[in-house]
């Protein structure tokens, strides 16, 4: 974990409130460059590089080792349009998720993510990589250890509500083992995103008639439900019931009939619906 960076001394106002299941997609070069690398080597902040993983349809935001000592990423209230500062608590946002990128995975000693409130950083544990390429990277505010430094050592530290309430820069940082061996090797962030809370909503299931279910439950706004089922209620047999009955959302109560034709157990699925950071334009 990395000693704190220098706040940006930069005067911005944040557009978007911070909400559960925004991710940064880095679809443009403009969004891109409104993130931020920490040069461990000059100590000065530089944009990431745009698409420079493969060059493919997926773009991302990526770098490459200096002579410094790592590699971080970092949004602050001027990147994708203040989404990912502010007030988290809030919002209800629980956690962060994002894919990183590791040119050689074996060079890098640990990532992790990081927090700023009130000129005091958050770090999460140290995360280690399996494999070249993208991994997934997960962290819950609450259920996951979160560190800070006091008097030179990294000591334990709760996110309490008032540190989630006033989020003023959060990133993920990338440290190597050896600083000459990693100069040069690239690594990525894609997907960025603020994860909230998805409610558990009960199937109801009632006899219709002599040969007919019905099948209801509510819904919430941001989510998308479908009813599976499964004949056997084995691990691998579940399946969406119907067409109709798929990838449905909104905030009115749904009620649908079905046939009583075979036993048959039935579960609601309950996804998020994500929404991408807007391309911010010239």
């Amino acid at each position: 974990m990395k000693a704190p960076l220098a706040l940006l001394s930069l005067i911005t106002t944040s557009l978007f409130a911070a909400s559960p299941f925004t991710t940064e997609e880095f679809n443009t070069a403009i969004n891109t460059s409104r993130w931020f690398i920490y040069d461990y080597e000059t100590g000065e902040f530089t944009a990431p590089d745009w698409n420079e993983v493969d060059g493919g349809a997926n773009p991302e935001a990526s770098t490459t080792f200096t002579a410094g000592n790592g590699v971080s990423f970092l949004a602050n209230e001027a990147s994708s349009l203040g989404t990912f500062t502010g007030d988290f608590y809030g919002a209800g946002i629980e956690g962060l998720d994002c894919d990183i990128f590791a040119e050689d995975a074996s060079l890098i000693q640990s990532v992790e993510f990081f927090l700023l409130h009130d000129g005091v950083f958050y770090f999460s544990d140290p995360l280690t990589l399996n494999n070249d390429g993208w991994s997934l990277l997960q962290y819950s505010f609450t259920t996951d250890p979160w560190y800070t430094i006091e008097d030179g050592i990294f000591v334990d530290a709760l996110i309490t509500d008032e540190i989630l309430s006033d989020l003023s820069q959060i990133g993920v940082d990338f440290f190597p083992f050896a600083v000459d061996d990693a100069i040069g090797s690239r690594v990525g962030l894609d997907n960025f995103t603020l994860i909230g809370h998805v409610p558990t909503t009960p199937l109801e299931i009632a006899k219709e008639n002599a040969n007919d279910l019905a099948l209801s439950f509510s819904r919430k706004d941001s989510f998308s439900y479908t009813i599976e089922a499964n004949e056997e209620l084995t691990r691998d047999g579940w399946n969406p019931l119907s067409p109709e009955t798929t990838d449905l959302w909104g905030t009115e109560p749904f009620e649908t009939t079905i046939p009583r034709s075979v036993r048959q157990f039935f579960r609601l699925m309950i996804r998020p619906l994500y929404y991408a950071v807007p391309d911010i334009g010239a």
